[in-house]
């Protein structure tokens, strides 16, 4: 789940590349796929019939909202499809909150989900882009720079829904851009311990270096993957060189990159501990009846915002506009965490208590500040570099 810097810096660059060569044949392409969807959240369009829309979610309307949303349930009733593309969300989440979705606004349509690792589905869009294929209506991934690559390039819908909003205050934490994308939730990294093999409680970073976990644990791959960069960036500014430097030394193994299998590993005792997204401990204690224990050191942590936008070229932009407004709404929201126990940026809503032990509340947390949007790429790469003089690797 961790993002790849777009991969990797030569795929970035490749990236970068391709859709220079496309030059103004993709970005007019691009461009117009914009225009024809209708920018931002708008009104209605007066050449289309609204007079026979029903859906529940419009009793609660009135006005030019209700207009709005009544022409795009309009629109979105000849949209056969919906494709959702996820780095976080679970298969039986996205299908509960899909099924709630269609119930509120009336529509009926083929859904198609999929959950990637977040250098996958950043692959997967990219793809999409440069070859000017759009299959994807809809995506989510916790990766700052492909969002910036592509609001360049031209590949991101703008549309804002009057439920953006409720995340202004997140922009603090995460990378924000109303009207391209918005992070309603975030993930933060600790330590995910299985207590019957290390007892011990982790209230210091520096603990990681302790021998009786010495080649024991994983540690996030930092220089691949962009959530694990930015939490080393965030870590380098509280945290001696010498602290990561004991890391190495104690053996640590690189991990999968995916959160799911990292805790998967700790409750299977393959490893006694593991740096990655502690509110995957919630799911994996669920399925596997193993108590394990999620610890965020007194130093701080940083927040991942699992962000989501619509591509520009999206086959089903009615549809993935009115998808987006549910998932930002208060209702969808619920969902979401009541499912992941992940922690929401909209105030009022809250996992349930039995996961606010692997992912605390984020008011309630120590959060190091990282701006993602004034990182520079020679920031980041001299943070990289820095991770593999240390580790190697």
């Amino acid at each position: 789940m961790n993002a790849t810097v777009v991969a990797a810096p030569r795929r970035r660059l490749r990236f970068r590349a391709l859709l220079a060569a496309g030059c103004a044949t993709a970005l007019a392409a691009l461009a117009a796929c914009g225009s024809q969807s209708g920018g931002g959240a708008g009104g209605g369009d007066a050449s289309v019939d609204i007079s026979t829309v029903k859906a529940p979610i419009l009793s609660g309307l009135s006005g030019a909202e209700r207009t709005r949303v009544a022409t795009l349930i309009a629109q979105a009733k000849s949209e056969k499809s919906f494709t959702w593309v996820d780095s976080v969300v679970a298969p039986t989440t996205a299908s509960a909150m899909i099924t709630e979705f269609q119930k509120e606004y009336g529509l009926t349509f083929k859904p198609t989900f999929e959950r990637l690792t977040s250098g996958d589905l950043s692959t997967r869009i990219q793809q999409e882009v440069t070859a000017q294929n759009f299959k994807t209506d809809f995506f989510g991934v916790a990766s700052p720079r492909l969002f910036s690559t592509l609001k360049q390039a031209g590949a991101l819908l703008k549309y804002s829904s009057p439920e953006s909003s409720h995340y202004t205050y997140a922009s603090k934490y995460v990378s924000e851009q109303p009207g391209y994308w918005i992070a309603p939730v975030a993930y933060s990294f600790g330590v995910i311990v299985n207590p019957a093999l290390y007892p011990t409680p982790i209230t210091s970073w520096k603990q990681l270096s302790d021998p009786a976990l010495k080649g024991k644990w994983d540690v996030a791959n930092v220089s691949a993957n962009e959530g694990s960069l930015y939490w080393y960036y965030g870590l380098k500014q509280v945290l001696p060189k010498s602290t990561f430097e004991s890391w190495a030394a104690n053996g640590p193994t690189t991990s999968s990159g995916s959160s799911a299998q990292e805790a998967q590993k700790v409750a299977e005792k393959q490893v006694d501990a593991t740096v990655t997204s502690g509110f995957r401990a919630s799911q994996i204690v669920s399925q596997t009846k193993v108590p394990l224990k999620v610890y965020y050191p007194s130093e701080g942590t940083v927040l991942n915002g699992q962000t989501y936008a619509i591509p520009s070229g999206a086959p089903d932009q009615a549809i993935a506009k009115l998808f987006d407004d549910f998932l930002l709404s208060k209702a969808g929201e619920q969902i979401y965490v009541d499912k992941e126990g992940i922690a929401s940026f909209y105030q009022g809503v809250t996992a349930p208590a039995a996961d606010l032990a692997y992912q605390p509340s984020i008011a309630s947390m120590t959060i190091l500040p990282v701006n993602t949007d004034k990182i520079s790429t020679s920031q980041l790469d001299d943070a990289r570099n820095s991770w593999k003089s240390i580790f190697s690797r």
